[in-house]
């Protein structure tokens, strides 16, 4: 009897986080260059800058990814490339902070197996945590997982099988990968499995230690665990999930869970603000961009309840922009270099204005900002035309429309103090 061919599927979760780092291909000259979280937003390859080689390498891992291959597959693939691109062996190559030149190992096998275990052990834990995450009501428990053979940390020992609800901030700094080369892993847990593994289980973090650490190519000290490598004190899997399901979950997502989801310490606002700057720049200029509209943000709870006090319901709480709007956004306000430079960061000032306004008439919220550097009395106003109030029953794409940034524009205080236009929802002007 024929047996039937099994092929098994390549694991989508952990790709689409991959491939949304791909799409910030970052040269860098020092691992120090990218820190913790910037991992999870870019791709980046010490000593690449000028060789031109960060969209191979990342093509090679996604395509191993999906394929299931193995590093020996994926350097036999790759090499050639990067050795005709001359990113192979000793080289002399110029600091770009000190313009200094050194000579320094380029790619090598043992690098390409670094970047490979490294990435995938990333893209993986990315993968895992959206699991989590979507079975996190019958799973709500993680477990550290450890390989316990002669080359495990003894920290890392320490941690096998503690076991924490998903939601316990001990996970923002201890899931795997803790380190280069870490293998250990996280594993999601029903309250049964508990209770059956309970003899086992460890439920009280072993007691932390903690080293100083300066960074030598920023200069920067940074407090890190014993145990965990420079620059891995953050959770990776948590962080990479966020950065790829960015602009998709927020749309769909309960107006309070997307506020809650900004609000949380680990949203990545500074990276989606450089997205973001490099976005509308592009879109400004009315060159074809990835991604229309362009989630920012979302709205606050404060802001949402304060509608809601007006009888203002509104069905998702994103907030975006769309390229054809982009440059109605950044024209505006072109005569004022600290504004530009706040509207390109939408991402990371929406969440500290000093008020949100209300236009009943128009039916938009009007985002209020000091600029610094200009005159005492001025102000910039990001308005955000709300999306429209649907039945249930309305079609899916109608009921997750975001509420889109519509204008951007400098006021004098009094203007706005004066007007009877605006209802103050949120701060003080």
């Amino acid at each position: 009897m024929t047996q039937p061919t099994i092929t098994p599927l390549a694991p989508a979760e952990a790709i689409a986080s991959l491939t949304a780092r791909g799409l910030r291909l970052d040269p860098s000259f020092g691992w120090q260059d990218a820190w913790q979280a910037d991992h999870a937003t870019m791709f980046t390859v010490a000593k690449s800058a000028g060789f031109d080689i960060l969209k191979d390498i990342h093509d090679g891992l996604t395509q191993a990814l999906a394929e299931g291959t193995t590093f020996e597959t994926f350097a036999k693939n790759l090499r050639p490339a990067l050795e005709a691109k001359g990113w192979w062996g000793r080289k002399e190559v110029v600091d770009p902070t000190s313009g200094e030149i050194q000579e320094r190992t380029l790619g090598s096998t043992r690098r390409l197996r670094t970047i490979f275990d490294t990435n995938m052990r990333v893209s993986y834990a990315a993968g895992h945590w959206e699991q989590f995450d979507r079975n996190r009501r019958s799973r709500p428990v993680l477990r550290y997982v450890a390989i316990l053979d002669g080359r495990v940390r003894p920290a890392h020992r320490a941690r096998h099988n503690l076991t924490l609800p998903i939601d316990d901030p001990y996970w923002d700094t201890w899931a795997p990968p803790c380190g280069w080369g870490c293998r250990c892993t996280l594993q999601s847990l029903s309250l049964r499995d508990v209770e059956r593994m309970r003899g086992e289980l460890k439920f009280t973090p072993p007691p932390e230690t903690i080293r100083t650490f300066t960074n030598k190519r920023t200069g920067e000290v940074a407090k890190v665990p014993d145990g965990i490598d420079p620059g891995w004190a953050y959770n990776p899997g948590k962080a990479g999930w966020q950065a790829s399901t960015v602009a998709g979950k927020l749309p769909a997502a309960p107006p309070v869970m997307a506020a809650a989801a900004t609000a949380d310490p680990s949203w990545p606002a500074a990276k989606l603000a450089d997205e973001f700057g490099s976005w509308l720049d592009q879109a400004s200029a009315k060159k074809p961009v990835p991604q229309s509209p362009w989630t920012v943000g979302a709205l606050d709870r404060p802001v949402l309840d304060a509608l809601a006090h007006q009888g203002v319901a509104v069905q998702t709480g994103a907030i975006a922009v769309e390229a054809p709007a982009a440059p109605e956004i950044l024209m505006p306000v072109a005569g004022s270099a600290g504004a530009v430079r706040m509207v390109r960061r939408l991402p990371e000032i929406l969440a500290t204005p000093k008020a949100v306004l209300w236009d009943k008439a128009a039916g938009e919220l009007a985002y209020v900002f000091g600029v610094p550097g200009d005159d005492v009395d001025d102000r910039l106003v990001v308005r955000v035309k709300l999306g429209p109030e649907v039945a249930p029953d309305a079609a899916t794409i109608e009921r997750l429309r975001p509420n889109l940034v519509a204008s951007t524009g400098i006021f004098r205080l009094a203007a706005l103090v004066g007007s009877v236009a605006y209802t103050l929802l949120t701060g003080s002007l």
